[in-house]
């Protein structure tokens, strides 16, 4: 009986590495600029579902799509987006690109000015980074 008990328990913990393993592979690689860790990405099933998984370690998931024009069609993902954001005294605090449809962030608590350019388009939103994460979606027409 201790014998299967412990093989069971080496068992679900080998598992349990494996699964970690392979969700984190899945993950895009984090970058830092100044005090904001961010990682962008989401192409794939895989890396999209990682993305959305791990967005509620983050204070700030912004998620980039392109409407259709037909009915009844979901909207697009879009990546290499252009990302700005600024800081409610008009400072610069990160500008980068979104690899992918998905840009998680880590930073500081406070007010913030969000623009990104999709699809030929300047759209830009006002958050309040908080302790509890949130999603901003940025929908651009086709």
């Amino acid at each position: 009986m201790i014998k299967e008990s412990s093989m069971l328990i080496a068992t679900l913990f080998t598992v349990g590495v494996a699964h970690a393993a392979m969700e984190s592979a899945s993950l895009p690689h984090s970058r830092t600029q100044g005090d904001i860790t961010w990682l962008s990405g989401g192409i794939g099933q895989s890396e999209a579902r990682a993305m959305e998984r791990t967005a509620k370690h983050y204070p700030l998931c912004l998620e980039f799509v392109i409407k259709t024009e037909q009915k009844g069609m979901p909207a697009e993902f879009a990546a290499n987006v252009p990302v700005t954001i600024s800081d409610m005294r008009g400072s610069k605090v990160l500008s980068a690109e979104s690899k992918g449809p998905f840009m998680l962030l880590r930073l500081p608590a406070g007010r913030y000015r969000v623009t990104a350019e999709l699809h030929g388009q300047k759209l830009e939103r006002h958050v309040v980074v908080g302790h509890r994460p949130q999603r901003v979606v940025f929908e651009a027409p086709s």
